[in-house]
């Protein structure tokens, strides 16, 4: 009885190609969960947030709004006003202002509603346009805790 078995060359073959196709199927499973940073001058966007200067003031009695100038080296895509409720903790947005402000540029945003029922503290974080490594697309970032600017209305 002669049986005939695959040469030990094939079979090395086929158990590479049968390894290198699961690492695909690990790799692309994997690639799900990772969520590309975005670049702002070829580094990630929150570093760039250390570059922005905002001064922040409050105008207006009855419609309040809020005077922004750029005084950073980074242009503003926009920015996010919440206020802090005291009493629940929560954070609300009050208002946005999507315009880009260039450097040395001013901005103004109003307040949701006539104003009347914010008070306290509000804080304006500056949002930037962040791209992707392949410079495709462009998605908005907002700056994090330590670079919002507090206000007292």
């Amino acid at each position: 009885m002669e049986k005939r078995g695959l040469s030990p060359v094939i079979a090395t073959v086929m158990l590479i190609a049968l390894a290198l196709i699961i690492a695909l199927i690990i790799f692309l499973w994997a690639k799900n969960f990772i969520k590309e940073v975005p670049q702002k001058f070829g580094e990630p966007v929150d570093r760039a947030c250390a570059q922005v200067s905002i001064d922040a003031e409050i105008t207006g009695d009855i419609e309040r709004k809020i005077s922004l100038i750029n005084r950073g080296n980074v242009p503003v895509y926009g920015v996010e006003i919440r206020k802090k409720d005291a009493v629940e903790g929560s954070i609300k947005n009050i208002a946005t202002l999507p315009t880009t402000i260039k450097n040395g540029e001013t901005g103004e945003a109003t307040i949701a509603g006539d104003g009347s029922d914010v008070s306290g503290e509000v804080i304006v974080y500056p949002i930037l346009l962040g791209e992707s490594k392949s410079g495709q697309n462009k998605r908005p970032y907002t700056c994090g805790e330590q670079y919002g600017v507090p206000l007292t209305i």
